[in-house]
Formats: C-alpha cells, sequence, structure tokens
C-alpha cells in the first residue's frame, strides 16, 4: 500500500477523470456490457432476497443499470445510494425498475428518500474514478463511501465489489489510512481481487 499526499491523489483523480471522458461512447457502451458479463460469470453472488446496492452513472462511468435491473428479476432487494449531506455519509433507498429517480447533490439519479424505504446493504456495486490491481479504490474525494463502510462494517457484514473500465486502472492508486479496499473489482477484461492479509 502506497501512502501518498492529498495532491498526490488529486493528480490522479484528475487524471482519471480526464482519462474516462476521453473514452468514445461507443467503446463505453460495448465495455459496460461486457463488464456485466463478466461480473455474472465471475462474481459469488449471496443468496436470492439479499440486498444489492448499486448507482446511477454520471461521467462517463459504467453503466449498470442493465445489470441491477436482471438482479432484481433474480429476486435480489436492490437499493440506490442516497447522499446524506448533513451527515457526509450513504444511505441506501429501495429501488426497483420503476423507481422515479431525482437529480441529487453533486448532479447524481437517486430515489426519493420521501417515498423509497431505507435498507442496508449485504453486498455493494460501487463506482470508482481509479482503482488498482490490490482493488485500492479512488472516487471523487468525498470521502461519502469511505466513512459509509467504515460505519458498516460496525453493524453487519457485506461484500463490495468495484465496476470500472480497464482504461480506469492506476498502479498504484496512492491511498492513505481511511481508504477502504474492496473485495473485487470487475472491468470488461479483468476480474481482480483484494490480496489475503
Amino acid at each position: 500500500m502506497t501512502f501518498a499526499s492529498s495532491q498526490d491523489k488529486e493528480n490522479v483523480r484528475q487524471a482519471a477523470f480526464k482519462r474516462r471522458l476521453a473514452l468514445d461512447a461507443e467503446d463505453r457502451r460495448k465495455w459496460s456490457a461486457q463488464v456485466r458479463e463478466n461480473f455474472l460469470k465471475h462474481v459469488e453472488l449471496p443468496p436470492a432476497g439479499s440486498v444489492i446496492t448499486a448507482y446511477a452513472p454520471v461521467n462517463g462511468e459504467v453503466d449498470v443499470m442493465p445489470l441491477i435491473t436482471h438482479l432484481h428479476h433474480q429476486g435480489y432487494r436492490c437499493a440506490m445510494p442516497y447522499v446524506m449531506e448533513t451527515l457526509q455519509r450513504l444511505a441506501f433507498l429501495e429501488w426497483t425498475p420503476e423507481t422515479t429517480m431525482y437529480t441529487g447533490l453533486y448532479g447524481i439519479p437517486q430515489p426519493d428518500p420521501q417515498k423509497a424505504h431505507e435498507v442496508l446493504p449485504d453486498f455493494l456495486i460501487v463506482p470508482m474514478l481509479a482503482f488498482d490491481a490490490q482493488c485500492h479504490r479512488m472516487g471523487y474525494g468525498s470521502g461519502q463511501f469511505d466513512r459509509t463502510f467504515a460505519d458498516l462494517k460496525k453493524i453487519q457484514t457485506f461484500r463490495t465489489v468495484g465496476i470500472a473500465f480497464e482504461a480506469q486502472k492506476f498502479d498504484p492508486v496512492p491511498v492513505d489510512m481511511h481508504d477502504y479496499t474492496l473485495d473485487m473489482v470487475v472491468t470488461e477484461s479483468h476480474v481482480y481481487r483484494k490480496q489475503k492479509e
């Protein structure tokens, strides 16, 4: 694990964001479908009825909506993150393909907290800006996922799978002691697994 300064992290964050936005739209569509296939082939899922969270893609992220829709039809309870601005962490609100989404903080689509029930996730499908082969994740810098993972660890066990394009891989991603290491990262061409401690 490479501990780095906030400037190191910001440099990688900006480079990763530009790299992803520069990807061709048709390539992103094709690779998103390949990520879905790779995920369903290689990821061991919890029992049906478990709560699986995903995300509504923005800024050129891998489109996981077909994947989470498929998982819903397979009998999973599905949810999307909701940004709890005052607590600087995430809640997870139940989602179905019929759920009306609205634009929340940072322009991210999310369920309406007045209409959707909060749930606790057993399995989280997580977006990111960058990752490395050791399953370290870099997000946008708010720390909300890391704080949420830390809170969840206090009350239950769960698994995390990051979703990204192979072009988002940086080796190594600079991290600090508060950054959460994912269990897996799935791209259109590879599956990375966290090294056992």
